[in-house]
């Protein structure tokens, strides 16, 4: 997004401007002095219409089984936001992004069962401070999340070696827990009707889901894409231990490619996050999943938007700061 400057019979004339799918969209914004009255104004539309040009994109390249116009409208929004939001503060943004993982991992670990609050997880994170009266082992999952996340951001497309790689970084250090490694034995999930499969169809039900996700990838809403992925993936339970982490990061890992931020699953959703991973695992109606993702998704969406309203100004200061 900028500013240009065009001169028409000896005056100047300014408009706002951004490039969408190779094309130049325009809000005229008149000429100097009606530069601080306009853009306010014009910087709305564009958004608008920054918006509805991806959904026009998106709908064209992917199919949407379970979210409403509205839902990948919101979807869109954020995207648009939280691009804002690096491009305009990129020192921001990167306490935004350090916040948003403490926040994912904790969260992640909590669902499991690790203890550490968000404040603990934070000095563990940011000052690799281990916590007194906490155990290792908890230290060490919160400390793990931050090696699976260091791993994922080498990935680009998704694969066996690649899930392994994350899963041995969310399993470093619990050696018994066989690490990177495919399940060898049967798994029960505490709490669930779920039925993993034998250990010894794991590989088969894995290349499966890969084959599902190379013939989807490029078919299905993002969205929809990494929750299916995501349900399917923990009903193959393929690992020992670690499989709700490794799958989650999966997830993150799907939607942060897509360009939107981290979906962030704790103690306050986890409930709800079970009891329909365990419905949609029970009915095969695994595309049904995402749902929940984008209610984990719309509330990111308003979190970020609040943050671009309350610096709006700064952001119209930023873009007038060549002509001002």
């Amino acid at each position: 997004m900028f500013i240009s400057k065009r001169r028409v019979k000896k005056k100047d004339y300014f408009y706002l401007e951004d490039r969408l799918f190779g094309k130049r969209v325009s809000f005229f914004l008149g000429t100097k002095e009606n530069l601080n009255e306009n853009i306010g104004e014009a910087f709305d539309s564009l958004i608008q219409q920054k918006v509805i040009e991806n959904l026009r994109f998106s709908q064209k390249e992917f199919k949407s089984n379970n979210l409403s116009l509205n839902e990948l409208l919101v979807l869109e929004k954020l995207k648009i936001d939280y691009s804002l939001l690096s491009d305009f503060f990129p020192q921001e943004f990167e306490s935004f992004k350090e916040n948003e993982f403490v926040r994912y991992a904790q969260g992640s670990a909590s669902v499991e069962g690790n203890s550490l609050t968000l404040q603990e997880a934070n000095l563990v994170l940011s000052k690799g401070i281990s916590i007194s009266g906490k155990k290792i082992d908890e230290v060490r999952e919160i400390e793990n999340m931050l090696f699976a996340a260091k791993e994922s951001k080498k990935i680009i497309d998704l694969n066996e070696r690649n899930i392994k790689r994350i899963h041995f970084a969310i399993m470093r250090g619990f050696d018994d827990k066989k690490p990177g490694k495919y399940r060898d034995g049967p798994i029960f999930i505490v709490g669930s009707s779920v039925n993993p499969p034998s250990a010894d169809k794991v590989p088969e039900k894995m290349k499966g889901l890969l084959s599902w996700l190379n013939k989807n990838k490029n078919e299905i809403h993002p969205v929809e894409l990494a929750a299916e992925f995501h349900a399917r993936f923990e009903s193959i339970h393929p690992f020992l231990d670690g499989n709700g982490r490794t799958g989650r990061e999966i997830l993150n890992v799907m939607l942060q490619n897509a360009g939107y931020p981290r979906v962030i699953i704790n103690l306050e959703n986890r409930q709800n996050y079970v009891i329909l991973l365990e419905r949609v695992q029970s009915s095969k109606e695994y595309n049904k999943f995402s749902k929940f993702i984008y209610l984990c998704l719309e509330k990111r969406a308003q979190e970020i938007s609040k943050t671009i309203k309350e610096n709006k100004r700064s952001i119209l200061k930023k873009l007038l700061s060549k002509f001002n």
